[in-house]
């Protein structure tokens, strides 16, 4: 009898194998969430054509209703897979609001399995032995942290009262040599010793908001302050990259799958669970599963009095630490239990800080009045005084406010890494003193390599350096970090525009648009990018969208068909004469972009008579003119020149 054909796809180094649903690359498996496997089958097997996005979301989703964006996230994470970097199209192609196309040549390979082997193997017994600690209220909960995790199935004897062994309670006999499973069971919480090592080998974890059970008030305030919390204390430890909270802020309150989350995320692990108010107290249980096989690691119940929140978050720290770590220094063993305020009002209203802030444009004003609220609530919140002063440095004019601020945050913690990374950021905005920004962007990543901000902004000034190779490097650390982070993508998209990669730069800001279609600094991007490349329709849809972000989707329309109606010479010029009108209210504050709206109409004398106005007030985005495309017909002027080497760029 013939023995079965397997059948695989070739290119490259790697290989899919069609029956085992797997990626392998020189033989070796790629971990791959199981829609990212459907969605590369899909492309390869459709190698050499354009798939649509619908019709590619209908192949790989077909019997369930989910977002555009987990389809760029699955292409990401295939990208990632394959070492494909967001500049190159070796195996993935993006056509830009279409779709894509997988370009590498495809091998068929059918080959022929061996014949099975069927293997004698001896039985023996899998003893569970389970252990009870008497005269313990069931929820009670008794740190892991106090266990020796040396030891199999024993209580310290401080800990415990007499144990009754039933070594008889259950016998289970399986295939397999010298196999021993022990489940050990402490009151509260449950580890399946023989997943802990796998737990032990984590290097990566998402800390997923815990789903609020019930409608009460603040409860998701209450679910993402929880997960913040673990975030924070975890990523102290260098040992493990955790994903910061902006990366987890969405899926608050939603039902969304926790593996899919967390391959999407590229992690090892997520913890996730849920969040319960009643009677005057707080109830959370929590589980850490795999995103490998899906396997749960450990699971645990906490409960404490709704005003104990923070000792609620020392018990859930200390032993996810305790499941997580084996060799915790001492110093490290702190940081599980350090808390950034005990000012519970405080920690919540600067997690809804946070959460506006990740979201960029017009929302992110709200986030000022919840970080002034923090520090009104508890003056020695640091963490909050960066949170404010990053808002304040980054606005379109900076405010002086910004440096009091940080360093406010600097007296109270001189080793918060953020704090750092934000006082490189005033260094480059407010002073154009570049050597100092790069020393406090170094601190802060010596202090913290996994601060998202640091790096992020690392690459921000690379890119006003004109060093893009630099600034590629540090924000694409910065989106390995954070991978959803919808401000890092559409920063990598403008970076690559900066570069004159114009395909590219339009990948980054359409991944970042398929998260949240409103993101209008992706929409301003847009703008730029297809102005550069002669794509009036496009370039004046992205900035209609971008100008009325916010506005009802009716108005959005009409901002559109009014801007495509008019053309971009006449939109431009409306502009202007706006500008210039003498009974405007106020003073100009928007030079840079006047500037530009010349050169787009190809007038360079006008730019560069509105550059003198340039450093009247100080703007954001003025040291960006030395890398921005749409200044080189003015570039080697006496004039631009001269204004470069005000701000210390030349």
């Amino acid at each position: 009898m013939r023995n079965p054909v397997k059948h695989f796809y070739e290119f490259g180094p790697f290989r899919v194998d069609k029956e085992k649903h797997r990626l392998l690359k020189d033989g070796e498996p790629i971990q791959l969430s199981p829609k990212a496997i459907e969605a590369l089958m899909v492309l390869v097997q459709n190698a050499g054509k354009l798939l649509e996005r619908d019709d590619l979301m209908r192949a790989v989703w077909a019997d369930s209703f989910v977002e555009d964006a987990n389809l760029t996230v699955a292409i990401s994470n295939l990208r990632k897979a394959l070492s494909q970097n967001g500049d190159s199209a070796e195996y993935i192609e993006t056509i830009p609001r279409v779709g894509y196309r997988f370009v590498a040549q495809v091998r068929e390979i059918a080959e022929e399995q061996a014949p099975l082997i069927v293997e004698k193997y001896t039985l023996s017994r899998t003893l569970i032995e389970e252990e009870f600690l008497n005269e313990q209220p069931e929820n009670a909960v008794t740190p892991v942290s106090a266990q020796p995790s040396a030891r199999k199935n024993l209580v310290s004897a401080q800990l415990r009262r007499p144990v009754v062994l039933v070594p008889t309670l259950l016998s289970i006999v399986i295939l397999g040599i010298g196999s021993t499973v022990y489940l050990k069971r402490i009151v509260g919480t449950t580890i399946l010793a023989a997943h802990s090592a796998s737990a032990k080998g984590i290097r990566s974890i998402a800390v997923l908001p815990p789903r609020a059970i019930g409608n009460i008030p603040d409860n998701e305030a209450l679910s993402l302050g929880m997960a913040d919390a673990l975030i924070t204390r975890l990523g102290s430890v260098r040992k493990l990259t955790v994903r910061p909270t902006s990366s987890v802020s969405r899926f608050v309150g939603g039902n969304n799958d926790p593996l899919e989350v967390g391959r999407s995320l590229g992690v090892d692990a997520v913890l996730e669970g849920s969040l319960q108010r009643e009677n005057g107290r707080i109830r959370v249980t929590l589980r850490i599963i795999s995103t490998v096989d899906g396997k749960q690691l450990w699971s645990g119940n906490f409960e404490e009095a709704a005003e104990d929140i923070f000792k609620l978050q020392d018990s859930v720290s200390q032993q996810v630490g305790d499941i997580l770590f084996s060799d915790l220094s001492r110093a490290e063993a702190a940081q599980l239990r350090k808390t950034q305020t005990t000012n519970q009002e405080a920690y919540a209203a600067y997690v809804k800080g946070n959460y506006f802030w990740s979201k960029r444009g017009r929302e992110s004003a709200k986030s000022q009045e919840y970080y002034r609220r923090a520090i009104e609530l508890d003056s020695s919140f640091a963490e909050a005084y960066v949170g404010l002063a990053t808002i304040d440095a980054t606005s379109s004019i900076p405010s002086p406010e910004a440096e009091a601020l940080i360093e406010k945050a600097l007296q109270l913690n001189e080793s918060l890494a953020d704090a750092h990374a934000t006082k490189g950021l005033i260094a480059m905005f407010h002073h154009w003193n570049w050597n100092e920004a790069e020393k406090e962007l170094d601190r802060a990543i010596e202090l913290d390599p996994n601060s998202v901000p640091a790096h992020h902004w690392k690459g921000v000034y690379f890119s006003v350096l004109g060093k893009i190779d630099e600034a590629k490097v540090e924000m694409h650390k910065a989106l390995d970090l954070d991978p959803t982070s919808m401000i890092i993508m559409a920063d990598i998209g403008q970076l690559n525009y900066f570069a004159h990669e114009y395909d590219q730069a339009a990948e980054y800001c359409d991944r970042a648009l398929a998260l949240d279609p409103s993101f209008e600094v992706a929409h301003y991007y847009l703008y730029d990018i297809y102005r550069a490349r002669g794509m009036e329709r496009e370039a004046l849809t992205h900035l209609a969208e971008g100008e009325n972000s916010g506005n009802t989707p009716e108005q959005i329309q009409g901002a559109k068909e009014l801007y495509v109606k008019w053309g971009l010479r006449t939109l431009l010029r409306h502009r202007i004469d706006d500008y210039l009108n003498p009974d405007a209210p106020g003073p100009r504050t928007d030079s840079v972009k006047i500037v530009q709206d010349y050169l787009a109409l190809g007038e360079t004398e006008a730019a560069l008579h509105e550059l003198r106005h340039l450093l009247d007030k100080p703007n954001f985005l003025e040291p960006f003119i030395n890398i921005d495309p749409i200044y080189d017909p003015i570039r080697n002027q006496p004039a631009f020149q001269s204004l470069l080497q005000r701000m210390n760029l030349l």
